[in-house]
Order: structure tokens, then sequence, then C-alpha cells
């Protein structure tokens, strides 16, 4: 295997090479001017790659609906800057996240062919696979990261661990769907053993959230996979067996590393806030999120407030609520993505976006391991959004983009053979 990939690399086109090391490293986001950094070296690259045709190559984006949708949402939020009461904080705050979009957008699609997508995505999970055995060494005891408060009962690594545990959710489960389709053997045992450790590190670490969406993903892909079969008796037992096993094993986890004391407060919490109207402690507080939030979508039904504009409203509420609710601080954020789309960009753009990952899956049906694949990682990433704002949060934004690129191009290529054979 190891002459292979020798044997890859010296022949491969060093652009591409550049490309995977890219996407290879993006999980880690080891400095702030990383993606700077990494951006204009391809953007550079690409210019030269590709002088003379780039046009040519841009117009192949026109051709698939799913993308356009997406840089259709992405310019909303631009022009969504204009309604907002501060235009330069409303345009500080689109532009942090989505400036390098239209880097990583036009140079992934027109430079990769499906091969290179697949590629792609099981770098980045392989790069899943290397972060969970980081934080597992920093989980066993090996070496503590003082700077960023990560130790055995915290073992985030260098990165926060809703970002973290998140990865780890998508990777256990799309690892495990790479693993499943038709590969190499040894391909077959690496990304086993990567959906062994990234469900291993979810558990280990502190994210309530990315540990139910995770259960709740593996339930709703259960259910779609076998929508057709599930009350056949044989089927509901092993998928009801199946789920009873993983969630024995998540329960003893939990128990065992005292991490178990955290749903029962959460559980109290969120009880608190129904019966008694007391948003207090994690789950309270995004409770109330969502209770505001769902007032201010409802007064900004269609296009939102504009950017940063939902924040302040938020902070007005919350200093009007201070003194009944208790408080310990003022929040600036929803803590859920779907609440935060809806009450910055409204209606509209919490649609373009949903409908653009609809289409998106859907324009990949005809291969089934990269359709299954590409549905787990889109309902991971709905579930773990309800409860944090992933979509702002560095770097899972931007892997967030390029995987759904990355699927583009292969659904983009499967749709031009099947027009070439009509």
């Amino acid at each position: 295997m190891l002459n292979d990939i020798k044997t890859y690399i010296k022949n491969e086109d060093k652009y591409i090479l550049f490309i995977y090391f890219f996407l290879f490293l993006m999980p880690w986001n080891f400095f702030k001017w990383q993606m700077s950094a990494f951006a204009l070296v391809l953007l550079v690259w690409w210019l030269f790659k590709y002088k003379g045709v780039i046009l040519d190559k841009l117009r192949t984006i026109l051709n698939f609906k799913p993308l356009i949708l997406l840089i259709l949402y992405i310019l909303y939020t631009y022009i969504a800057v204009l309604w907002s009461d501060s235009f330069n904080d409303a345009f500080a705050h689109v532009n942090q996240f989505n400036k390098y979009y239209f880097i990583l957008i036009p140079i992934l699609f027109t430079s990769l062919t499906t091969e290179n997508a697949i590629n792609g995505i099981k770098i980045i999970f392989v790069s899943f696979g290397l972060y969970s055995i980081f934080s597992i060494c920093i989980y066993l005891g090996l070496f503590t990261i003082e700077t960023t408060g990560s130790d055995s009962s915290n073992p985030k690594g260098i990165m926060s661990y809703a970002i973290i545990s998140s990865f780890m959710a998508i990777g256990a489960i799309g690892s495990f769907i790479i693993y499943t389709s038709k590969i190499a053997n040894l391909q077959k045992i690496l990304f086993l053993i990567i959906s062994i450790l990234c469900f291993i590190t979810l558990l280990i670490n502190n994210s309530r959230t990315a540990q139910i969406a995770f259960i709740l993903s593996i339930i709703t892909l259960c259910i779609l996979y076998y929508k057709n079969l599930l009350f056949k008796p044989k089927i509901f037992l092993s998928a009801t067996l199946g789920l009873f096993l993983i969630s024995s094993i998540i329960f003893y986890t939990l128990h065992t590393n005292g991490k178990l004391d955290r749903y029962i407060k959460a559980y109290n919490e969120t009880k608190a806030a129904f019966i008694d109207g007391n948003y207090t402690g994690s789950f309270g507080v995004r409770l109330y999120f969502n209770k505001v939030g769902i007032d201010i979508f409802q007064d900004n039904l269609l296009f939102g407030t504009g950017p940063e504009d939902n924040i302040k409203k938020l902070n007005e509420y919350m200093i009007q609520d201070m003194e009944k609710y208790k408080f310990n601080m003022i929040y600036n954020s929803f803590h859920s993505q779907h609440i935060d789309i809806l009450t910055r960009y409204g209606l509209i753009g919490y649609s373009i976006i949903i409908l653009s990952t609809i289409y998106l899956i859907v324009s990949l049906r005809k291969m089934k391991h990269i359709y299954w694949l590409s549905m787990s990682f889109f309902i991971t990433t709905f579930y773990v959004s309800l409860a944090n704002v992933m979509l702002i949060k560095k770097p899972f934004n931007y892997i967030y983009i390029c995987l759904f690129v990355l699927f583009s191009i292969i659904a983009y290529n499967l749709k031009k053979e099947e027009n070439n054979h009509v």
C-alpha cells in the first residue's frame, strides 16, 4: 500500500496534491492565517494553470443548480447587509465567514474530477481519524494543552469541543459508510478503524449536542434506508437491536466517564424551562434563545433582520428579562444555526440553503454510497446545528462548503455522463 501511495504521489499532478494537502489540514485549523495563506496560493496556482480558459471553466458552475443555489444564498447574505441598521457591522460579520467561499467554490469545482472529489472526501475523513487519535491521547493523559484547557476531562485538543465532537459524529457515521462501499480491503480496514476511533472520541468529549445528533442521525438514516422494509419483523428487529447496542455502549461509556450527570442536568433544565418557565443552565438558556428567536423571526418573516441585527434584538430581550430569569451574562449567539439563519435572513434565506442541500442529495441518488455519505453528512450537520451555530464556526464552515462542492462535482459529472448517453 505504501508503494502504491508513493507511486501515486510521484505521478499525480502537484496542483491536485496541494488541494489534497489543503483539505487534509483544514479540519485542524492550526493557525489563524492558515485559510488565507492556502487560499491565496491556491488562487494564484489556479489562475496560472487555467489562464485562457478560466471563463469557460467558470461557466460550468451555471450548469449545476444545487451549487447555483448555494452561491445565491451566499450572495443573499451580502445583500441582507443593505437592510441592517449598521452596514459596517453586518458586512464585517458576513465577510468574516464568507469571503473565502468565492475562492473555494470555483477553484474546487473547476479543478477536480469525480475521482479527485472522492479522494478529497476520503482525505477529510482520514483527517478526522487522525484528530480522534490526537484527542484520545489527551484523554489517556499522555499530554495536555494548557492554552486551550484541554486535558483528560475535556480532550478537545486545539479547537472547541462543539466543533471537534461534530467532526467525530460525522466521521463515525461517514467512515462506516465508506467502509461498506466497494473499495480495496486495506481501505476498508482503515475506514472501519477511523469510524471506531471517531465514535470513541465522540463519547469521551463533552458535547451532548453532537452525541444526541449522532443517535438521531443513525435513527433517521435507518428509517430512510429501510423505509420500505422497516415493518418487516426481521429488519425491524435487526435495526432495533443495532440501535439498542449502540445506545448501550454510549450509556455505559458516559456513565463510566462520569458524563451521564450532564444529561440528567440537561433533563432537569429542560423540565424547569417547560414547566416552570425557568430558563437556566445550558439547555434552559438555549430554549430561551429559541423562544426569543421565533418572536424575532415572526416580526421579520421573509427577509430577516439582516446580519447582526438579530443579535442586537436578542440582547434587548435578555436585558429586558434579566431580572426575571437571572441570566449570568448577555449572550451574542442563539446557539442554533437554524434560528440564526431564520432571524438574520428570514424564510427566503433559510429556504435557499435548505433547497440547495436537498437538491444536491437528490442529484446523487444514482450513486448509492456517495448518496448515503452525503445524506449522513447533511443530516448530522442538521441535527448538530439545532443547538450550535455550526456555519459560523471555523473551520466547520469551510469543511461544510468544501464537502458541498466535492459532492457537487460528483453529482455534476454523473449528470453530464447521463446526458452524453442520451
